[in-house]
C-alpha cells in the first residue's frame, strides 16, 4: 500500500510539472488588466488629390485584459472621443465633428474592440512580437469586423520604468489599418471630393500599464 501511495504522489507531481490538473485540464491563465495611459495616440490620415489631412488625438481611453504568457485569450476595448480629433484647422475640426460628418453629438466615440489575438502565443520581455488583432471598429454609429496587423512590446516592471514614472508592467502596441468612409455611412460630397479621400488610414500607438 505504501508503494502504491508513493506512485500516486509521483504521478501527481508529474502532472503539476506538466501544467495539468489531476483531471487533465490546463492550469488557468493568469490574466491582468492593462489600462491605456499617457503616450497613447490615434491618428486618422486622408490623402486626397489636393490635400493630405491628418487628425490626431492623444485622448485614448480603455483597457485590455491579457496574460503575456497566453495571448489567445486577450480582449479589450479602446476608445477615442471624436471631439478630441484635431486637424490643425478649427473650421475643419468643426465640420469633422458635426452631424454632416462624424456626428460627435450622436456618436461620441470611435471604438476598437479586441476579441482575440493571433500570430504569437506569448509576449517575450523586451522583444517586439508581431500579431494580428481581431475584433471590430466602430465610428459614426456603424461597426465592422477588422483584422489589424500590430507590433507589440512587453516590458515587465523595472527600476528603469519606475524612473519614468511607470510603476507596473508596460505593453506598447503599434498598428495601422484602413477604413472606407462609405462603409461607415460617411459621405464625401462633390465639393470636397478632391480634398477628402474615401480611404482613411488609421495609425494607432497605445501604451498600457498594469495596476
Amino acid at each position: 500500500m505504501l508503494r502504491t501511495l508513493r506512485l500516486d504522489v509521483l504521478a501527481l507531481a508529474a502532472l503539476i510539472m506538466l501544467g495539468l490538473t489531476p483531471f487533465g485540464a490546463r492550469v488557468e491563465a493568469q490574466s491582468r488588466t492593462f489600462t491605456a495611459t499617457t503616450g497613447s495616440r490615434i491618428q486618422f490620415v486622408s490623402d486626397a488629390p489636393l490635400e493630405r489631412t491628418t487628425g490626431t488625438s492623444t485622448t485614448v481611453n480603455g483597457s485590455i485584459t491579457i496574460d503575456p504568457a497566453h495571448l489567445a485569450s486577450a480582449s479589450g476595448r479602446i476608445s477615442v472621443p471624436v471631439t478630441s480629433l484635431h486637424t490643425g484647422s478649427d473650421l475643419r475640426d468643426e465640420h469633422l465633428h458635426s452631424s454632416t460628418w462624424l456626428d460627435a453629438p450622436a456618436h461620441p466615440d470611435a471604438v476598437l474592440q479586441i476579441t482575440r489575438v493571433e500570430g504569437a502565443t506569448a509576449l517575450a520581455p523586451g522583444q517586439v512580437v508581431r500579431v494580428t488583432l481581431h475584433g471590430t471598429f466602430s465610428i459614426h454609429g456603424v461597426t465592422h469586423d477588422v483584422a489589424i496587423p500590430a507590433q507589440v512590446r512587453y516590458l515587465p516592471a523595472s527600476d528603469e520604468l519606475r524612473a519614468q514614472g511607470i510603476t507596473g508592467d508596460l505593453i506598447r502596441a503599434q498598428a495601422a489599418f484602413t477604413i472606407m468612409l462609405p462603409d461607415y455611412s460617411v459621405s464625401v460630397g462633390p465639393l470636397v471630393r478632391l480634398k477628402v479621400s474615401d480611404t482613411i488610414t488609421v495609425n494607432v500607438t497605445i501604451r498600457l500599464t498594469s495596476s
